[in-house]
């Protein structure tokens, strides 16, 4: 059979698979499958040869099995020179298609939250996005290998293996790709990053990020399902509060506010966790009407409001708000009892900021 790649595999699947594929012991599995996460995913060990707990014939008859082989390898590092940002570009192994990843620091400079994608190419086609208009479509959904990947080359490039006070301190999923159109893989990818044989991150520690797509999945909608499957923090891109612009703004993202909504209550309800709303900030959508119809959605889903800085795109006629609009905004948000936080751009000079993912040359 074909090797699998130990980075597809969720705990409870690597277990099944030592007992049907490799004939381990059932009463076994459990103990080899953390001594297999734990020297993959914590000691980042290369080849089976390291693997001592196991035997030499074990050891031989998993290498047969199982790749531990990374699926992406970094083809290029950019760090900007204004606030350290770090953006990686790499080749997915499978196909030499490309994604990027970026580290953003915080004050400190050695603590980073990591941004990464899901897939290769966009379909939601958001106007304000680079991403989306330089793919114009979904070209494949990244596996959960290809989405490990990712975390543990720049884990590799920041050397960082402790067990507590890691250098990559959260993780958000908001590169490239909507989460909820490679749910399966994603789930795989979040159900590894939080458990305690692997990266061991806690579940605030994560947040996956959607337009708010109404599709089912297992007879619920996703959000639903997201709730009861990832039970991480969801930043809902809303972008625009009031819905027939929304949707000029962002055209495949075609399910209404009022749809959404209850949606977003049952998620909290589930995990008890606020909603991230994120807004970009343009001239257009930041007005005193805007942030009416913006209040009267939190009012409705227990929520937090990031305010993100429009970083403009070279062809399209978006312009940004006024820093005197922005505080406007806020203010109503916030004399209305809720949390509105302005985020500042990091790593503009290497387009590396909020929407400005855009490969160099397109995949095809």
């Amino acid at each position: 059979m074909e090797k699998q790649n130990l980075y597809n595999f969720s705990f409870e699947q690597l277990k099944n698979f030592l007992v049907e594929e490799v004939g381990i012991n059932s009463k076994q599995a459990k103990m080899r499958a953390q001594q297999l996460f734990q020297s993959c995913y914590k000691k980042n060990i290369k080849s089976f040869d390291e693997l001592t707990t196991f035997s030499l014939d074990l050891r031989k008859k998993i290498k047969d099995l199982i790749s531990l082989e990374k699926s992406a390898k970094i083809i290029e590092v950019q760090k900007s020179k204004v606030d350290g940002t770090i953006k990686f570009l790499l080749e997915l192994k499978k196909d030499k298609r490309q994604t990027e990843t970026v580290l953003i620091p915080d004050k400190s400079k050695s603590r980073y939250t990591i941004c990464l994608s899901v897939s290769v190419g966009c379909f939601l086609n958001c106007q304000f996005c680079a991403t989306a208009q330089i793919s114009k479509k979904l070209v494949r959904n990244l596996s959960a290998s290809e989405i490990m990947s990712q975390i543990m080359l720049c884990k590799e490039y920041l050397n960082d293996w402790k067990t507590s006070n890691k250098s990559i301190k959260t993780q958000v999923l908001m590169g490239s790709g909507d989460f909820a159109l490679n749910a399966e893989n994603v789930r795989t990818y979040i159900l590894n990053a939080k458990h305690k044989d692997s990266l061991d991150y806690g579940r605030t520690r994560i947040t996956v990020s959607s337009v708010g797509l109404g599709n089912k999945k297992n007879n619920m909608s996703i959000i639903e399902w997201a709730g009861k499957n990832l039970d991480v923090y969801y930043a809902w891109s809303l972008h625009n509060s009031i819905n027939k612009q929304r949707l000029e703004m962002m055209p495949n993202g075609n399910f209404s506010i009022d749809d959404l909504i209850p949606e977003f209550k049952k998620y909290y309800e589930i995990t008890k966790l606020p909603i991230f709303i994120e807004y970009i900030a343009l001239k257009n959508n930041i007005t005193d009407e805007h942030a009416r119809e913006l209040v009267s959605i939190m009012k409705k889903v227990p929520s937090k409001l990031n305010l993100i800085e429009f970083n403009p795109l070279d062809n399209r006629d978006f312009k940004p708000a006024t820093q005197e609009s922005i505080d406007k905004f806020s203010k109503i948000i916030q004399d209305n009892g809720f949390l509105a936080l302005f985020r500042k751009s990091k790593g503009r000079d290497i387009n590396a900021s909020c929407g400005s993912l855009a490969l160099k040359r397109l995949n095809k």
